[in-house]
């Protein structure tokens, strides 16, 4: 990730990747030519060929860069870039997203929310929108003054960009609530996600409150960890490298949990975590005097900030997982058409000696076995229905029971609450008692988000063994489609086939094939819930691998669609709230005032979480009803589309021997010359 200088840098493996991507891309392209002039493959397939492979060709890594305000994300950023481009001094309020993209000449797009757009230097924009003096701050901090704007896309000739590698500086995560909810939102959808820290103040509440609650039931395994600024701990500290290992320690109790999620291996964190001096780092790759990149970077000083290995760390993720993922999401789409063009290839062979006339007869008499196969994927379609309801009644009773028992650990929880040394004689004054009740607010809710990430953790594997219920449940009708789709295909071939399967395997995942279910179930499983920031079941790790992914991607998503049905009117925050200062009013009436607090808090609680949870129990059962959908519509859509195919393959066999009307030998030479072009796209 060096800056771009005149002399040439080594071959990093994301240039060789990009390499391998584009040359399997390209022999897709080819491929659909081929296919094209053939004419044997409709036109919309090979149009949806030509554009995943365009995609792959061009496929994009998206990189969030995320943290507390002040943290050091755009001075990381500048050092990455090896320029200061992006603005350091802002507050909250005028925190600009910014996407950074590859560009032969350094400039900023600023987008407005009202469409505008103006481009402009890096210089130019950071003279606008970089604040230099407290007072700016404070003005800025009054009145947002930066609000109109939308984003900035900053275009940079950084080697690692043209790779196709876009980063994104998300505004701090302590700025406005409804920003911080979007990036957070996003963040499955990231290719690798840095969360960064800073030294000297290392993991805040704010900080982990967020891993906890936000990032951990997520079940993210794309996590990097930098904590910058601790060039400052020798100021901070008589003991700097003391200070040091206090962070390791903290970063193993804190950030060891987000990195042991899901069912393949757990990255090791000295592979995630890396304590970096990023303004050295920018020094080193950046000649402040000249206001220019060094022609040749410190590597000295590179090497003593620790930035290198980050990047390299960084680099080879995106290669080894994410890359190795694009690449099998490629095969496996030339795959699933080679699969089916061999069903057809075999039919065409079997019946070459057959007449149109006679083909057209056993197709009429085989249009009611055709809707036979019609009618058991409207039977799966019944039986995944069936699934979600169930789902819908377990999620709510789940969560309900799981209140039931969080209300009866109230009362000895807030007991244990630390309130501080003086909490009693702080009840006497106002002051006193409004830290005590913020105090107990946030004790209370972080004792509500440490339960409730329980919860979502208790969920994924009850999500996983219902997967595996349903996949038992869908065998048998899985089943009667093979039976009936075999003897479709042998009354259409006039005898009994011994060709190709009649029904598509599962290319994605090596080994035997796949029982008649998981055919299905991959194609809802590739197709729609194993987002790129899981990471947890690419096919590489086979069938099983993915079931369990898939499994916990949707745990994650239901357990966080079900909650968010909570957040009515009243909400946890509310409910916490109106918790705490019933219970300070209480107090005022005498007693022993610390005493009475705490059983008011749990008193006033008492019963209102379940109640919250029954008063929204069609909420939460349309939440969860909207989470299951891509699996209940891939699941039916895998069902249907393969009685399609086989109508088609019927279709199609009839269609081309009344076009073609050709001999046998020809028709040979043409499956031969699409064998041929599907072996050079392997």
């Amino acid at each position: 990730m060096t800056s771009p200088g005149p002399n040439p840098e080594p071959v990093r493996p994301l240039d060789d990747f990009v390499a391998r991507r584009t040359e399997a891309a390209d022999r897709v392209l080819r491929l659909a030519d081929a296919l094209e002039r053939a004419d044997i493959v409709p036109a919309e397939k090979i149009a949806a060929l030509r554009g995943q492979a365009r995609r792959t060709r061009e496929g994009r890594f998206v990189v969030f860069l995320v943290g507390c305000f002040s943290s050091g994300k755009s001075t990381l950023l500048n050092a990455l870039l090896g320029a200061p481009v992006l603005p350091v001094k802002v507050n909250p309020c005028t925190a600009i997203l910014t996407e950074v993209v590859h560009a032969a000449v350094p400039s900023v797009e600023v987008q407005f929310r009202d469409g505008r757009s103006e481009v402009m230097s890096p210089d130019a924009f950071l003279a606008r929108y970089q604040l230099t003096t407290a007072e700016d701050a404070a003005g800025a901090e009054a009145d947002d003054r930066f609000g109109d704007v939308a984003r900035a896309v900053l275009g940079y000739p950084l080697p690692l960009l043209a790779n196709g590698v876009v980063l994104l500086d998300t505004p701090g995560l302590d700025d406005d609530p409804r920003r911080t909810a979007r990036t957070l939102s996003s963040l499955p959808d990231a290719d690798a996600v840095i969360f960064v820290l800073s030294a000297n103040r290392f993991l805040t509440d704010l900080e982990r409150k967020t891993l906890a609650r936000d990032l951990l039931p997520l079940g993210l395994t794309n996590l990097f960890f930098p904590v910058t600024m601790v060039d400052l701990l020798q100021n901070l500290t008589d003991d700097a490298a003391a200070a040091r290992r206090d962070i390791e320690a903290r970063a193993s109790e804190h950030l060891g949990p987000l990195l042991r999620v899901g069912s393949g291996p757990s990255p090791a964190l000295e592979d995630r975590l890396f304590l970096l001096d990023s303004r050295s780092a920018l020094r080193a790759r950046w000649d402040r005097e000249a206001r220019a990149p060094r022609e040749t970077p410190d590597h000295e000083r590179l090497l003593g900030c620790g930035i290198l290995p980050f990047e390299d760390a960084l680099e080879r993720f995106l290669v080894e997982e994410r890359g190795a993922v694009q690449l099998l999401s490629l095969t496996t789409a030339t795959h699933r058409l080679r699969d089916e063009l061999d069903r057809r290839a075999a039919i065409d062979r079997a019946t070459a000696a057959d007449t149109v006339e006679e083909l057209r007869r056993r197709q009429t008499e085989l249009e009611p076995s055709l809707r036979q196969l019609e009618g058991i994927a409207r039977r799966v379609q019944r039986t995944v229905d069936s699934f979600v309801e169930r789902q819908k009644a377990l999620v709510w009773k789940e969560l309900r029971a799981f209140m039931v028992a969080t209300e009866a650990e109230l009362p000895e929880a807030v007991d244990g609450f630390d309130l501080g040394d003086l909490a009693g004689f702080d009840l006497w004054t106002q002051r006193g008692r409004t830290r005590v009740e913020a105090a107990l607010h946030q004790a209370l809710e972080r004792w509500l988000d440490e339960r409730m990430g329980r919860w979502q953790a208790s969920l994924r594997p009850r999500i996983e063994q219902a997967l595996v219920e349903l996949r038992s449940e869908l065998a048998a009708d899985a089943l009667d489609f093979d039976t009936l789709a075999a003897h479709i295909v042998s009354e259409f071939v006039g005898g009994s086939f011994a060709g190709v399967s009649v029904a598509p395997g599962t290319p994605a995942a090596p080994g035997p094939e796949p029982s008649p279910g998981e055919r299905w179930f991959s194609v809802a499983m590739g197709a729609v819930l194993l987002s790129p920031g899981t990471m947890a079941a690419g096919w590489a790790d086979g069938y099983e691998g993915a079931l369990k992914g898939a499994a916990s991607r949707l745990g994650v998503r239901l357990a966080i669609l079900a909650i968010g049905a909570l957040l009515g009117p009243i909400g946890w925050a509310g409910l916490v709230l109106y918790a705490v200062t019933d219970a300070v009013l209480v107090v005022l009436t005498g007693g022993s005032r610390l005493k009475r607090l705490r059983e008011g808090v749990a008193e006033a609680l008492k019963g209102r979480l379940v109640a919250q949870v029954d008063s929204a129990r069609a909420e939460i059962g349309k939440r969860v009803e909207e989470g299951l959908a891509p699996l209940r519509d891939g699941l039916v859509e895998a069902a249907r589309a393969e009685a399609e195919e086989l109508q088609s393959a019927l279709v199609r066999t009839v269609e081309e021997r009344a076009r073609l009307q050709r001999d046998a030998a020809l028709r040979a030479e043409t499956w031969a010359a699409v064998a041929a072009a599907f072996e050079d796209a392997s």
